[in-house]
């Protein structure tokens, strides 16, 4: 070939190569070229990845769809040899070369005789080899690797500049991910207060577009969705170009005209645009925010639970004492301290129960003995009594006969049926009826507390066993929500279900059941079980 028809051959090749922004565009041109050009049986090119090994992502000739793909060692063959050393070779008969790489050949059946190897290099880094396969015998050598040496030279850029795109575009891509999926709204602004970009959160927290049933709605600027003046906007802008974050709360409501409470960072990112721009993040605090409420609420509810019985335990010791110096025999004696005992009983059981509230929560250890059930229900019966006396109740036991032996931990298991009597005996009313009744059968030892009390509604009932929870249709239950929480985790602990049966104006029956035999993942010790029969 001319040295005129050379130039322009080369001309052509570089407004084609250079026009691609692939990696495998350049490559696949490249490969095009030599074999359009110099005709040989196959021609290739195989990438270098950033650890050495090479990949060959460009083939023509015999085979070429098998070649595709191949992946080869750092180093291997004569390609590798290549890549490494940043030299073209020529190899006009590949058996007599111990570089040559056979393996290929026995996964093609294409069969090698000569090889012209040229690396496309960048600098001092090696990015691709271009290999001229078994050249037409009339080949000018000379020419070829001239040739391929100078279309090396146009492809190294076009490589380097499609690998830059290519590594801009996957970081783009990252990015346009992470925006998209971030749980939090993110909105980003240009200087004047207009959405440049608004992700899915914000588009789904916020009230951005307008609602298709509205009639009435009021077009408003991109500042005024996010509740700003543009007074405001630029005050924050300077804010943040000084301070680099500013922070506040707001509360909005969502499409749906849900009121949610959010924390909003704003912030600039001074390269996103050449003008700058600046990013509004929120992350939602409604449940954060309700939860410090609700411990606020909590806090008041102990404290007022607590401060009942400890008045009625005050009360009682100055009455006595009072009696007591001024030696007054007509004080009912007995029946004070029964108040102020009580009193005391009611103060300890909401302790217990709050602390060992805490104590299941965290899984802890139970303490698991044989239990005779008839002498728990007797202990537990002992210390109502004087409840169920005082209001009258008739207390109604139905306990079958010969019960086995229960395993379990005694004290949270007779303070699980104290509380259950206790809510019976307090919402009945007076001159009503409790019942008791338990029953074993091959797998569970089942107890039932029925009351014929003002029961429970529906909306309440599936939320009754949730820690601090207060029946908000029955404003009668009144109480911290801890007692029957702690039910519930106690005789899960266990094993076993707690769950209520109840109508309005039909009273309510609280069910709930032991396994006879224990689960391995119940959080007890083997030591703790003890073989004494209370």
């Amino acid at each position: 070939m001319t040295e005129n028809k050379t130039s322009t051959f080369l001309y052509e090749a570089a407004l084609t190569i250079s026009a691609k922004l692939d990696t495998n565009e350049v490559l696949q041109r490249l490969m095009a070229l030599t074999h359009q050009h110099f005709k040989p049986d196959a021609a290739s090119v195989a990438l270098v990845n950033p650890d050495g090994t090479l990949v060959f992502r460009a083939a023509s000739g015999e085979s070429a769809q098998q070649i595709l793909g191949m992946e080869m060692p750092r180093g291997a063959g004569i390609v590798g040899w290549v890549a490494e050393n940043g030299q073209q070779l020529w190899v006009p008969n590949v058996y007599l070369d111990r570089r040559f790489y056979p393996n290929a050949d026995k996964q093609t059946g294409f069969k090698t005789s000569a090889i012209l190897a040229v690396p496309v290099r960048m600098g001092d880094q090696t990015l691709a080899v271009v290999e001229m396969i078994n050249p037409a015998p009339d080949t000018d050598l000379q020419e070829a690797q001239d040739t391929i040496t100078a279309l090396a030279s146009l492809a190294a850029p076009a490589i380097q500049n499609a690998r830059l795109f290519e590594q801009m575009q996957r970081a783009e891509a990252r990015y346009q991910s992470l925006f998209e999926q971030n749980l939090d709204p993110i909105i980003i602004l240009d200087p004047r207060g207009n959405f440049l970009e608004v992700n899915r959160a914000a588009q789904k927290l916020l009230p951005l577009t307008r609602p298709e049933d509205d009639t009435d709605y009021v077009p408003q600027t991109d500042l005024e969705k996010l509740m700003l003046t543009p007074a405001q906007y630029d005050a924050l802008k300077a804010q943040v170009d000084a301070e680099s974050i500013t922070t506040w709360e707001i509360k909005t409501r969502t499409a749906d005209d849900e009121e949610r409470t959010l924390e909003v960072y704003f912030s600039a990112l001074p390269r996103y645009l050449p003008g700058g721009a600046y990013q509004w993040l929120a992350h939602d605090i409604t449940d954060h925010v309700a939860l410090a409420e609700m411990r606020e609420q909590l806090s008041n509810m102990i404290v007022h639970d607590l401060r009942v019985p400890l008045g009625n335990i005050t009360n009682t010791l100055e009455l006595v004492l009072t009696a007591w110096r001024e030696k007054d025999v007509s004080v009912p004696f007995e029946q004070v301290l029964e108040i102020g005992l009580r009193s005391a009983h009611r103060m300890e059981r909401l302790i217990s129960n709050i602390l060992d509230a805490r104590r299941l929560t965290s899984h802890k250890t139970l303490t698991v003995s044989a239990i005779r059930i008839p002498d728990m229900i007797a202990d537990v019966i002992e210390i109502i009594q004087p409840s169920i006396r005082r209001h009258r109740h008739t207390l109604i036991r139905r306990i079958q006969d010969d019960l086995p032996p229960m395993l379990g931990d005694l004290d949270l298991l007779r303070r699980v049926l104290l509380n259950l009597l206790d809510n019976a005996a307090k919402y009945t009313p007076d001159g009503g009826a409790i019942t008791l009744a338990v029953q074993a059968d091959e797998h569970n030892f089942h107890f039932a507390v029925s009351d014929n009390g003002p029961g429970i509604a529906q909306a309440d009932q599936a939320h009754l066993f949730e820690m601090f929870y207060r029946a908000r249709t029955n404003p009668q239950l009144n109480g911290a929500g801890i007692g029957l929480a702690f039910c519930k985790l106690a005789v899960e602990a266990h094993g076993g279900k707690i769950d209520i049966r109840s109508e309005p104006g039909k009273g309510s029956t609280f069910i709930f059941s032991i396994p006879r035999q224990l689960p391995e993942n119940a959080p007890y010790h083997e030591s703790t079980v003890t073989e004494n029969v209370l």
